[in-house]
């Protein structure tokens, strides 16, 4: 019984924690989130703190020549990039308010940014559809949803029907 507890520990810890748990080493801080591949597999795009910075940046990486570019910083996070088809642009959530994400899109050759919606509700985890569409989670109204904009923020427009609650 005293082993199939240890095991089961060891396991645990393996689970949570990795190593560091098990061997009391200190964990290093993850500071390289979200990768996602550009349409060509030419850049990677992530979001990563700039050195000594509070907040995460969204960045780009030139995969042949391993150039690092810092694309976007706010004020606040960064966070959930996704290509646009075309590898031209990347939208992203970012938060501008306390407490109010908002989906913002961004040139990559020239880094402006687009901020398109500025509800007070949550929009989140974006996605960028084949047609040029960006679908992404929402509670506006008072329940979470699935909902699509147009990258110059026009069109916003609800795609799913409300689910009764348990």
């Amino acid at each position: 019984m005293k082993a199939a507890k240890l095991v089961l520990l060891g396991a645990l810890a393996l689970g949570l924690g990795g190593c560091s748990l098990l061997f009391g080493a200190r964990e290093q801080p993850v500071d390289f989130w979200q990768p996602v591949l550009s349409p060509d597999g030419r850049f990677l795009a992530y979001v990563a703190r700039p050195g000594g910075a509070r907040t995460y940046g969204l960045y780009v990486l030139d995969l042949q020549s391993q150039e690092e570019r810092l694309l976007v910083r706010m004020d606040q996070d960064v966070v959930y990039p996704t290509w646009s088809p075309d590898g031209a642009r990347l939208a992203f959530i970012g938060m501008q308010e306390k407490d109010n994400w908002d989906l913002f899109v961004v040139e990559v050759a020239t880094g402006r940014v687009q901020r398109l919606t500025t509800d007070p509700a949550l929009d989140v985890n974006p996605f960028w559809a084949a047609d040029g569409t960006i679908v992404f989670n929402s509670n506006r109204g008072g329940s979470w949803g699935a909902w699509a904009i147009r990258p110059d923020g026009t069109e916003l427009r609800k795609l799913s029907f409300d689910r009764p609650r348990p």
